[in-house]
């Protein structure tokens, strides 16, 4: 029977290893991937992470520059890209940016988005997009919605509803489709001029583009794996009772009768 066993479980690795393979190579291929996922209302744009997250994609440790990890959940709807950030700050009024489509941080005429900076929208979200020498424009016209919050901790969430396309080339205004990836800077400040009470600098240190794949298919790559597992466990145990109910009536056929 063990040898059996081991067969079984020999081929139900080989059957599951290729698409562990598949789903890791695709993840591979950027830094964070915006799935497919349900909208979210402008109301629930309110700088508190929710369920409504819940069909996002996810990075755990995402480097943000000039340091630092954070959270980062991505998606989009086919009209609307969603991003949401959760970080350490070292101060209670950082400022947080956000660069569209530009491989160089601060890239002249980059598409952003800034929170929270005291002299643009101290607490609140503006569509920007970036000048030369690191300045910022504030756009005409204010597409997408966006919030900041800082909790007692320090702990920093933004959250961004942001067009696809909004059409405002004016703004610089980013023109993304699905199945391709772009380049993508989040980027933060505590040291002064527009932030406050902390020591980090977002001019110091190296920036480093991060890829967003704007991704067709909704976010199975969770789940998938792990359903698999629980079938081929579950037809395991089948197996092991069959195995062992025979084992069970061929010893009782081989029991000699006095």
């Amino acid at each position: 029977m063990k040898s059996h066993i081991l067969l079984f479980i020999a081929l139900s690795i080989l059957l599951i290893s290729p698409t562990i393979s598949f789903f890791a190579e695709a993840q591979a291929q950027a830094d964070c991937v915006a799935y497919s996922g349900n909208s979210i209302p402008d109301s629930q744009i309110d700088g508190v992470i929710g369920p409504e997250w819940n069909d996002a994609g996810l990075v755990s440790q995402f480097a943000i520059d000039p340091q630092g990890l954070a959270q980062v959940w991505t998606k989009q709807d086919g009209t609307y890209l969603y991003v949401a950030i959760r970080f350490y700050a070292d101060s209670q009024n950082p400022w947080v940016a956000i660069q569209f489509g530009q491989d160089i941080c601060m890239s002249s005429s980059a598409d952003g988005a800034m929170f929270g900076d005291d002299n643009y929208a101290a607490n609140g979200y503006r569509d920007i997009y970036f000048l030369q020498s690191g300045q910022v424009g504030v756009d005409a016209t204010q597409n997408g919605v966006g919030a900041i919050n800082v909790n007692a901790s320090n702990a920093v969430v933004v959250e961004l509803k942001k067009p696809l396309n909004s059409g405002d080339t004016a703004g610089k205004d980013i023109n993304w489709t699905q199945a391709c990836s772009y380049p993508m800077v989040i980027m933060w400040d505590s040291d002064g001029g527009g932030s406050s009470g902390g020591s980090v600098n977002h001019a110091v240190g190296t920036h480093t583009a991060r890829t967003l794949l704007v991704n067709s298919e909704t976010n199975i790559v969770p789940e998938f794996p792990t359903s698999i597992v629980l079938v081929i466990a579950a037809a395991a145990l089948v197996f092991v009772a069959i195995l062992t109910k025979k084992q069970s009536n061929k010893l009782h056929r081989n029991i000699p009768i006095f």
